[in-house]
């Protein structure tokens, strides 16, 4: 079976009010679902400046301070191109952001993000998130990230979005 693998780097952020900030996905097997933002490493770059760079291109808002709290493997099924399977590495940080800092998404082509939310994840609903926001929602219960390999048998890319936008 054809598998297509990914290794990104991701931020938990939340604000003064308990809220964790998202993206609105634009693509890949997580698409019209919510999002960490993060991505994939450029060459001869460090997890921190790859969460940094990609926080502030999906969101606009600058990374003060991160620390790494683990990693997952998430395995699903998702018919792309000539894969069959994705086996996503998420790398997670818990990251403080300045919350003045704040500047206009990036114009990038094929962004991933359309949008973010800071949205109260006692709210949140399993459909509505990526598996990396799922597991950001049980770390504020926690405090800790599992880091065996989770497999998900069935997943379904929405054809639009089922959260509500604020």
């Amino acid at each position: 079976m054809p598998i297509h693998t990914h290794r990104g780097i991701y931020c938990i952020c939340f604000n003064e009010n308990g809220h964790l900030l998202v993206i609105e996905k634009n693509g890949g097997p997580y698409k019209n679902r919510l999002d960490l933002p993060g991505g994939t490493p450029e060459e001869n770059e460090t997890e921190y400046e790859t969460v940094t760079r990609e926080v502030l291109e999906e969101t606009g808002y600058s990374i003060v301070s991160g620390v790494k709290l683990g990693e997952r493997r998430y395995e699903l099924p998702w018919k792309y191109k000539q894969w069959n399977l994705s086996q996503h590495t998420a790398v997670y940080y818990l990251c403080t952001i300045e919350p003045d800092s704040k500047i206009p998404i990036a114009d990038i082509p094929l962004q991933d993000s359309i949008g973010l939310q800071w949205v109260d994840p006692h709210r949140l609903k399993e459909e509505w998130c990526s598996p990396l926001v799922w597991e950001a929602v049980h770390y504020v219960k926690s405090k800790s990230l599992p880091a065996r390999r989770k497999t998900y048998h069935s997943w379904e890319v929405l054809k639009q979005t089922l959260y509500p936008r604020i």
